[in-house]
């Protein structure tokens, strides 16, 4: 149902063609904005971002202000993506709404790509860890362990009463931070 809303708001404000978020198009942007030296990699643990998603409940014109303004700094962060399509559409600004829930969408698409998350061979890529657990906010999924297994992050989740496993290969985000360590 989702996606059918989304569809035909994309169609009637005319943000693109009438189809779902292209992942490949959002998996160019993620991985060039790995490899970018401005990349925040870590983003849930930025100052700013937590003071962005603080104000989120009480002031949706300075969210959307300053949101933006995250945005440009870290185009990737999917959960402030949504945030701001959530206020955009408290402030009833209909496109800005659908432009902001499409780039969550399609941001999600492009973690997720063609893969299931249920093994190493399957594993969900993700640029930064901070994307495994809006994946998991997005499928409401409890996290209830995380371990490091090589180069995959396995998350034991809980979906609607059941246990899995979930693998995301953690490989960009660990060359990340063996470069932070070697500054």
């Amino acid at each position: 149902m989702k996606r059918i809303i989304l569809l035909v708001c994309m169609f009637m404000v005319g943000i693109g063609k009438a189809s779902s978020p292209d992942g490949n198009e959002f998996t160019k942007m993620r991985l060039e904005y790995a490899a970018s030296p401005q990349a925040i990699l870590h983003w849930m643990s930025s100052d700013e971002r937590k003071l962005l998603v603080e104000m989120y409940p009480f002031d949706k014109k300075k969210f959307a202000a300053a949101g933006a303004k995250w945005l440009e700094k870290c185009p990737v962060d999917a959960r402030v993506q949504m945030m701001m399509a959530g206020a955009m559409g408290e402030l009833g600004r209909t496109k800005e709404t659908v432009k902001y829930s499409y780039y969550f969408y399609g941001l999600m698409q492009s973690v997720i790509a063609d893969n299931d998350g249920l093994s190493k061979e399957s594993a969900f890529k993700v640029i930064s860890i901070d994307e495994e657990y809006t994946l998991c906010n997005y499928l409401n999924a409890k996290v209830l362990k995380q371990e490091l297994n090589d180069f995959y992050d396995v998350l034991q989740v809980e979906i609607k009463g059941e246990k899995k496993k979930l693998y995301f290969d953690v490989s960009i985000p660990l060359k990340g931070i063996k470069a932070e360590l070697k500054e």
